[in-house]
């Protein structure tokens, strides 16, 4: 067949992108004469899941094509193969268990990545040219940096008088603008622009301003301003006192009082008029203003006509550029501030030897991008002849830019034999919701258009077929976006959503969609609620009820909003309901008491002077121990001496209140969760918080006190993964759902307007030679700015054609998460806004849906409310008992350890069976060896052989025929946890697989087989038993020849 170098495949939602990537990859290994083919290929995606579910569907296909029966979904897969590399049934199988071994053996090679750590890998190559400190960390903590950075700005008031001013100048803003003094959450805002890559080269050309340089350019832009009003004041009030010297009123003007002579009258007052008359004054370009008056007065009016002209056109010019000039000054304080945020980050890199990860693109499109193509490969010591960029809609441009020097030389320049390289991009510009962060559907949408790329012919690939959802899902998303399209400015966005949103639906006949239009007046129920805002957490309760009653379970039922403010809203309202949610809130790790209990013991010690830390330890750990005499136990222990108040309420007899003074943190925070008895019950949030504590202590900053002040910034971000839950109904917000799919989606607070702009920023060229030395302007991109001088209307344009473009994606990207039923709420539009509501509503008149009264609000639909699929087997997702602990001593021995050995060098000599352990230890399912690369990645305690024979004895492992099944996603696996025994010692077996009350008990061993390890298995079973379990299975795995003994 012939060859395209170039493949750009558009793949709308569930279009089956993944099986598509899985395809092509597994055909250019089998064309490839060699059994290592993967070593030329670069596959890139953009985040680690991503990664973990193309490896594991690319090696789960693999595996299949070695076995003489394949399942019938692999076929196709099979068939493409053969058609392009010609192989016969048994060639291929041959030829697919050799690839198999050689890449299993190879694993480190077999380089599927997110864009971030290949960005990673070369930087570190390039370290010496972009002047990067040797062994410089990677700081992925951006939110921390910027707190830092903040605080040591802050820490600079009241010394330097500039800057002082400027501080108190943004605070008296804020009050003016009705918000609080206190300026530090406004300035973690402002300072988002730091990540954002759109920002990156105005703010890197900012970096040698001064504040001297920011407080002229406001001075230059005041005196700007006061020119300009001067003379258009001076010019209206001499043609206003004109008229009035000649006795003439505003009877004698056209529109009287209301018209021209009004507009006039302004000047001479003193204050330029706004643009509200602005019919007079197009009428007064072409026509003459006299209204109803004698043919004297008309003569005179006329005589001044050319006047009246000259400053109107005048006012036009000017007013616009003395807006646009009020606009940056109101943005002049916030820049510099940020310019100086800018100045103490690179002061804490240079401090602390780090690199922050989103300066990762910028750093290698102004250092690598100019090299030469052989000499990156020759310094990256990687010849990749074959790439997949995924994801493509969410790449920005300096991203591809960073791509395209290694993509081009290979696609280009041909071998002898006369092959070339490949390049394969997957997109959808549909669902680019991420422009926050770069992500360019322009940039998609240029390329797709182009016939050519690298100067070469590209071959345009439109995945047609909706693989996921149920026909009547599909065909209200194919009308409704139609639809919807139209509305959009852009013509280019248009045609997106005329040429490339159709999709043929698949085998799966039925579906359901329900529209209801809320009436507003039905918040009077909302105003007898205190803890409600809205109507829509009730009508979500609702459509779950519905969808229950249908036949599904609650954890196939997903609740998508916009704002994490809306999940909090609903999540509350449904848990007061007795309803079982899994939401961001209730997966954060300081929604733990443990965790609460546990950092305010912290506090306690740090500060033992203070009271407010000591009573909220105290209450804390009242309400921990279900103690309803509150207030006398707090009265009892509020004025004790730290000494005595441990003696009265802890465990330990050491003195833990001490320990954060004189031991590690990490071993600390563990010896205190002891003391308090924390690891009675089993709380995946405590063990969580333990984990961040111990990444943390092995940062820059170890100390206790730094922790609690990073505590203070994160607690409200760090959550633990969701576990499968059957009870519990789900929500997220639309960009976290991206990807995945649900059997019932929810969508509420569908009134977003579709233009909504609000708080857009941008860049506007000015010359520097009239703003001192400034080459843009930094606007907040309003509605005004359409009359602003060129080429502020045009950036105010293109700004808000792409906010149409984001209110839209988000919308596709959430109406396409369902696959057999989707419920989407929204009030009534009464007024004529342009906003989901009204789109909405029009696509249901033009559709002819019919509108039905029901509880006082307006609802459609389309299909029919039944559960089409099969129900699937509940799994019990039991949690362990209260049994289970970490096993202190060895984590922090292993902790300090690995850190002495880091420190001096020697962790090369660490014992490779207690490195492999604690590798094991991060596997609970297959897709989790991705993790475990990136890990060993990053770990400079070992090289790089070392890593690949780790990788190599962990896919040995859990790809083995006796053991896979226990290592598929979806089992309930436990790692290393402590079981208690009735003495206090515990017991901690290396793996448990838990299936409701039956356990599997897996124990690695290094070195030969004793009969010691099967008692040590033995005696971990019999705690089980005396917990209530049944044991399913007992397995020691021998991990240096691979050996499994297994016993009932």
């Amino acid at each position: 067949m012939a060859h395209q170098p170039t493949t750009f495949y558009s793949a709308s939602a569930g279009s089956g992108k993944t099986y598509t990537l899985a395809r092509d990859y597994l055909t250019l290994l089998f064309k490839n004469p060699f059994h290592n083919g993967y070593r030329e290929i670069l596959a890139v995606t953009f985040t680690n899941k991503a990664v973990a579910e193309m490896k594991q569907r690319i090696l789960e296909n693999l595996h299949h094509l070695t076995q003489e029966t394949i399942p019938d979904p692999l076929l196709a897969i099979k068939e493409h193969i053969q058609l392009e590399t010609g192989l016969d049934d048994e060639q291929l199988r041959k030829k697919a268990i050799n690839i198999e071994q050689k890449l299993l053996h190879d694993y480190a090679a077999f380089d599927i990545v997110t864009i971030d750590s290949f960005n990673h890998r070369i930087l570190r190559t390039f370290a010496k040219e972009v002047e990067l400190p040797d062994g410089f960390e990677i700081e992925l903590d951006s939110d921390s940096l910027i707190s830092k950075a903040i605080h040591n700005l802050l820490s600079r008031a009241g010394k330097e008088k500039q800057l002082t001013d400027l501080l108190i100048d943004f605070s008296l803003s804020k009050i003016d603008e009705g918000k609080s003094w206190d300026i530090e959450f406004d300035l973690h805002t402002i300072a988002r622009l730091i990540l954002s890559e759109s920002h990156y080269d105005y703010l890197k050309s900012l970096k040698e301003k001064s504040i001297a340089d920011f407080l002229r350019l406001r001075k230059k832009l005041y005196h700007l301003i006061e020119t300009s009003e001067k003379d258009l004041l001076k010019k209206g009030a001499e043609l206003f006192n004109y008229y009035e010297a000649n006795g003439l009123t505003s009877d004698d003007f056209s529109g009287k009082s209301r018209g021209i002579h009004n507009w006039i009258k302004k000047f001479a007052e003193g204050n330029l008029p706004d643009n509200g008359q602005q019919k007079y004054l197009d009428k007064a370009l072409t026509d003459s203003i006299a209204g109803t008056t004698t043919a004297g007065n008309k003569s005179i009016i006329d005589s001044k006509q050319q006047d009246l002209i000259e400053l109107i056109l005048q006012f036009q010019e000017q007013s616009g550029a003395i807006a646009m000039h009020r606009n940056a000054i109101s943005k002049i304080t916030a820049l510099s501030l940020l310019n100086e945020l800018v100045r103490e980050i690179d002061t804490i890199k240079e401090e602390e030897q780090i690199v922050p990860i989103y300066e990762f693109n910028g750093i290698l499109a102004s250092q690598i991008k100019d090299q030469p193509a052989p000499f990156i490969y020759e310094r990256l010591g990687e010849r990749y002849r074959h790439y997949f960029v995924d994801e493509f809609q969410d790449t920005s441009r300096m991203q591809w830019e960073n791509l395209m020097p290694l993509i081009e030389n290979p696609i280009v320049q041909e071998r002898p034999d006369g092959s070339r390289g490949s390049l394969m991009l997957v997109g959808d510009a549909k669902q680019s919701i991420y422009r926050w962060r770069g992500g360019d559907a322009d940039q998609f949408l240029d390329i797709l258009s182009d016939e050519h790329l690298f100067l070469l012919s590209k071959n345009n690939v439109t995945l047609g077929t909706n693989w996921r959802s149920y026909d009547s899902i599909i065909s209200f998303n194919n009308n409704f976006f139609k639809h919807y399209g139209g509305y959009l400015t852009s013509e280019v966005y248009q045609k997106l959503y005329q040429e490339y949103l159709h999709q043929e639906p698949n085998h799966k006949t039925g579906g359901y969609v329900q529209i209801d239009f809320l009436d507003s007046e039905e918040t009077q129920v909302v105003e007898e609620d205190d803890e409600l805002t809205t109507i829509y957490p009730i009508h979500v309760k609702r459509h779950i009820d519905q969808a229950l009653e249908a036949g599904f379970r609650p954890s196939e039922i997903c609740v998508l909003v916009r704002k994490k403010k809306q999940g909090d809203e609903i999540a509350r309202y449904l848990v007061r309901e007795k309803m079982s949610v899994v939401s961001s809130d209730s997966l954060l790790i300081n929604a733990s008491p443990r965790v609460g209990l546990l950092v305010q013991f912290m506090r306690m010690c740090l500060y033992p002077e203070q009271q407010q830390p000591r009573y909220e330890f105290l209450l804390q750990f009242a309400q921990l121990n279900n103690r309803s005499d509150y207030h006398s136990f707090i009265n009892a222990h509020l004025n004790q001496s730290l000494e005595e108040l441990s003696n009265d309420l802890l465990s330990s007899e050491d003195e833990v209140y001490l320990a954060f003074a004189k031991a590690p943190l990490f071993q600390a925070t563990e010896k205190a969760a002891v003391a308090l008895d924390l690891f009675k019950d089993h709380d995946t949030r405590l063990q969580a918080f333990l984990e961040h504590v111990f990444e943390f202590a092995a940062g820059f900053e170890k100390t206790a006190s730094a922790f609690l002040e990073h505590w203070e910034h994160k607690q409200n971000s760090l959550s633990v993964p969701a576990a499968d839950d059957p009870t519990a109904v789900q929500i997220m917000t639309i960009h976290k759902s991206k990807g995945l799919e649900f059997p019932v989606v929810i969508v509420p607070y569908c009134d977003v307007i579709l233009d909504d702009a609000r708080d857009v920023t941008g860049w506007l060229p000015v010359d520097p030679q009239n703003y001192e030395g400034f080459d843009h302007l930094y606007l907040s991109l309003k509605k005004e700015c359409l009359l602003y001088p060129e080429p502020a209307p045009q950036l105010y344009l293109e700004q808000n054609s792409k906010a149409e473009m984001d209110q839209i994606n988000t919308l596709y990207v959430a109406f396409t998460r369902a696959k057999e039923q989707l419920y989407i709420s929204c009030l009534e539009n009464k007024k004529p806004k342009n906003n989901y509501s009204k789109l909405l509503m029009e696509f249901v008149e033009e559709s002819k849906w019919t509108l039905v009264e029901k509880n006082g609000y307006k609802t459609t639909h389309t299909g029919i409310a039944i559960r089409e699929s099969q129900t699937a087997l509940n799994h019990s997702s039991e949690l362990m008992e209260s049994y289970f602990v970490s096993d202190l001593k060895e984590r922090s021995s292993f902790a300090t350890r690995k850190g002495m050995l880091w420190a001096s060098g020697a962790m090369e000599a660490m014992d490779t069976g207690t490195q492999l352990h604690h590798y094991l230890s991060m596997i609970h399912t297959e897709s989790d060896m991705d993790i475990v690369k990136e890990s060993l990645t990053l770990d400079r305690s070992i090289n790089a052989t070392q890593a690949a024979e780790i990788l190599l004895q962990i896919e040995s492992i859990i790809k083995h025929p006796q053991l896979n099944h226990l290592y598929r996603n979806g089992v309930n696996a436990i790692n290393e946890m402590g079981i208690l025994k009735t003495d206090g010692s515990k017991a901690i077996p290396d793996r448990l697989i838990q299936e409701g009350k039956f356990m599997t008990i897996i124990d690695y061993k290094t070195g030969s087989a004793n009969l010691n390890h099967k008692d040590q298995v033995d005696g971990y079973a019999s705690l089980l038993i005396s917990m209530g379990y049944h044991i399913k299975e007992r397995i020691l795995v021998y991990t240096d020849e691979l050996k499994i003994v297994s016993w009932n």
